[in-house]
């Protein structure tokens, strides 16, 4: 029998080598596949591991949920002036929590304030009483304008529109321009525009909240209240 050269030896022993070396690299490869990012580790985590906040609105007043009168519902006829609501009338007693003069109003979407009536004055009883007599047989937007009092809108990155009226005041901070966050108090329950109002009393209280699309059209347009409702459990989300 022939005997082995050294360099035979070495050149096995070389081969077995690389043999195990790459049979732990190839191991390792796959214990980081199947790696999972550790919770406060720094590691980037997939998007089903992150909580989101829910998409949707917020109730304008903290607690609410939808008024039970289809009348403060949009759609809801207004025979005063031969036309129907374009939203969402808040009032106490129609709401599973109160509405009082001066209570928080919030936003109701991250957005941008695109309008704020901080300087706003309430009509006289003599300019009242001339803009019931002129919306008799239909408002004109103008005059709807008028009838929603002091207001704030906010416009949402989706492009969606969000009037509030009837308020008593803006909260300090909110204007032309300023951006908001979802939860943020925004304004205060009032009831500027109404006859209590221009009265100068604080009964009457109450928050329209309208919302439009940026096509022009308000939410709830068209549809019956059964419609609305069910649009709108789809449409907030809380708090």
């Amino acid at each position: 029998m022939r005997s082995l050269k050294p360099g035979w030896y070495v050149l096995a022993a070389v081969t077995v080598y690389a043999v195990v070396v790459s049979l732990l690299l190839f191991s390792r490869g796959d214990d980081r596949a199947g790696a999972q990012p550790v919770a406060g580790s720094g590691a980037a985590e997939t998007p089903a591991a992150t909580s989101r906040a829910p998409a949707g609105l917020w109730y304008p007043l903290p607690g609410a949920r939808l008024p039970r009168s289809d009348s403060n519902l949009p759609g809801a006829p207004r025979p005063y002036r031969s036309g129907v609501s374009q939203g969402f009338d808040f009032v106490d007693g129609d709401l599973d929590v109160p509405v009082t003069y001066g209570g928080a109003v919030i936003a109701a979407a991250d957005a941008q304030v695109i309008r704020a009536d901080t300087t706003y004055a309430e009509m006289s009883r003599a300019e009242w009483d001339g803009l019931l007599q002129e919306v008799a047989e239909g408002a004109t937007e103008q005059q709807l304008d008028k009838l929603r009092g002091r207001q704030v809108w906010l416009l949402t990155a989706d492009g969606r529109t969000l009037r509030y009226g009837h308020l008593s005041a803006v909260a300090s901070g909110v204007s032309n321009g300023r951006s908001v966050y979802r939860g943020q108090v925004i304004a205060y329950v009032g009831n500027s525009g109404t006859d209590a109002g221009v009265a100068g009393r604080d009964d009457g209280a109450r928050l329209r909240f309208e919302i439009w699309s940026d096509e022009g059209g308000y939410f709830g347009e068209g549809q019956t209240p059964e419609q609305v409702r069910l649009a709108a459990a789809s449409l907030f989300v809380g708090p």
